[in-house]
């Protein structure tokens, strides 16, 4: 396998926190998307967005990182990524569709005005009216989150997708200072998760050095 993935990107991380917990032997490619590598000809071939991360495994090439997550699961199925139900992989599917559509969107806009780290590398400034705006829809999905974790510890009771989805990006926003607390499941949901090894793992990879 041929891993294609940027710094300090939360998508990058995603499919980095799935490729250690499902235990998965991969090449690393670094590529510096502020010089814009993720333009040139060649990755164009391979992702015709220019979007990281890619995964090549053969002569398959997925982009996405959901899409490279759930074939991940599936091609190690001992990590137990996903439940082996039908209803139990729709409803974690039910969550990665979630995270892509309505909480990504909020936590991108948020922590690009409030976390240092992405302002750093990015060069990132507030935009003040639409940090309201994404503060005020994150406080409409978190509570569904919130719920999710009632009784249990991971979003669909046992650790899977669903909670690797969610990870990066709601990482990045309470490094930036949101108020997770006012969430105290999902809070400790978090700090569970970014306990675990792989996550660690794909955190260094992403973001250390």
């Amino acid at each position: 396998m041929d891993f294609y993935y940027g710094r300090v990107s939360g998508n990058s991380a995603r499919a980095a926190f799935a490729l250690a917990e499902a235990g998965a032997t991969y090449r690393p490619h670094l590529l510096d998307t502020r010089a814009g590598e993720n333009r040139s000809a060649a990755y164009l071939r391979l992702n015709p967005m220019g979007k990281i991360p890619t995964l090549v495994d053969g002569t398959l090439t997925l982009w996405e990182s959901n899409a490279i997550n759930w074939y991940l699961a599936e091609t190690f199925p001992d990590a137990r990524l996903l439940p082996t139900s039908i209803e139990g992989r729709a409803k974690v599917q039910r969550w990665l569709f979630f995270q892509a559509a309505h909480v990504t969107p909020a936590c991108i806009t948020v922590f690009r005005a409030t976390n240092e780290r992405v302002k750093a590398f990015w060069g990132s400034r507030a935009d003040a009216h639409a940090l309201e705006s994404a503060r005020k829809e994150l406080q409409r999905y978190l509570p569904v989150l919130e719920d999710g974790l009632r009784d249990r510890e991971w979003l669909e009771g046992e650790f899977s997708l669903a909670d690797i989805a969610h990870t990066p990006h709601l990482a990045l926003v309470a490094e930036g200072g949101f108020d997770l607390p006012a969430y105290p499941r999902l809070a400790a949901w978090l700090r569970r998760v970014c306990a675990r090894p792989g996550w660690k793992k794909a955190e260094e990879l992403i973001f250390g050095g």
